[in-house]
């Protein structure tokens, strides 16, 4: 019994070592962008995008927390991590990055081209080396920062050989950029004090919460309205999933414009808007990975 518990544990801190939900989206953002190019590419070429891409997303996490152990420390919501908890020492938590970032680069080398590795290493650096630091100077960081969870799509796409002057795929781009935006805004919303405390700065530090709301919302919007041009630019081609797709987007506008009017409890209004903002993502990733797989087999 004690051992299940342990390998549960074990398990939980692994998760939140490498944020475990939030990389496996970016893989499968990846994923998209490569069958939107090909339905023909390789199921090993698949794979092996998904875990280079995976394994590069848990290394910025984990090197992240590294740089960040002793203001995580600090915050209620960060405070379990498992180098903030002392669980995991620096010099292991280094170590585990490097491995996990040396091992996503080496798979897009291998099997998709030198062109996807490189942009795989930049969008790290960028994330580590500009972001990272920049969260201290502008409470704009996160705008900054957008490159870094964008560039999956377009990576998966020049990884299934897609054209690179090609714009279809800039849309998967602009859809990620403006998810990032408000979900990082809605998220840092209640922590707005203890970030300022640590040294963070962010946007909701310097507007009111209403403010927030209603800039968030309008980022929103603007991300259902790159959801729908997915639709005439050819990356969704089977009827039913474009039926889908406009549905969700225009249902998650209404939704989101009555959600966001209920000012009375600020904080689970932005809770309720954020876990809308990872379900919304997912369904939209998943029409576009559904559409690409049934093409797949149909050829």
């Amino acid at each position: 019994m004690q051992s299940h518990s342990g390998t549960m544990t074990n398990l939980a801190a692994l998760s939140r070592l490498i944020r475990l939900p939030l990389s496996v989206m970016v893989a499968i953002s990846a994923l998209t962008g490569a069958l939107a190019a090909d339905q023909q590419v390789s199921g090993l070429a698949l794979w092996a995008l998904a875990w280079g891409i995976f394994l590069l997303s848990a290394a910025c996490s984990v090197l992240n927390q590294v740089q960040e152990r002793s203001t995580d420390a600090l915050m209620h919501r960060t405070r379990r991590r498992p180098l903030a908890s002392g669980a995991l020492s620096p010099g292991s938590g280094m170590l585990i990055g490097l491995l996990f970032g040396s091992g996503g680069l080496v798979i897009l080398f291998v099997t998709t081209g030198p062109n996807t590795a490189l942009l795989g290493l930049a969008a790290t650096a960028w994330y580590l080396l500009t972001y990272t630091p920049l969260k201290r100077r502008s409470s704009l960081a996160v705008i900054a920062g957008t490159p870094c969870g964008a560039l999956p799509p377009l990576i998966g796409w020049l990884a299934a050989g897609g054209d690179p002057l090609d714009p279809r795929p800039l849309a998967l781009v602009l859809l990620m950029v403006l998810w990032q935006v408000p979900h990082y805004w809605l998220l840092a919303l209640p922590d707005r004090e203890e970030l300022k405390r640590v040294g963070f700065k962010v946007l909701p530090q310097k507007l009111s919460s209403h403010q927030l709301l209603s800039i968030s919302h309008f980022w929103i919007l603007g991300m259902v309205t790159a959801t729908l041009l997915l639709l005439p630019m050819q990356l969704v081609q089977l009827p039913i999933l474009q039926g889908l797709i406009a549905g969700l987007a225009i249902s998650f506008a209404i939704w989101t414009t009555g959600v966001q009017k209920k000012t009375l409890f600020i904080e689970k209004t932005a809770a309720k808007l954020r876990i809308g903002l990872h379900i919304y993502l997912g369904l939209i990733l998943g029409c576009i990975l559904f559409n690409g797989l049934l093409l797949r087999l149909a050829l």
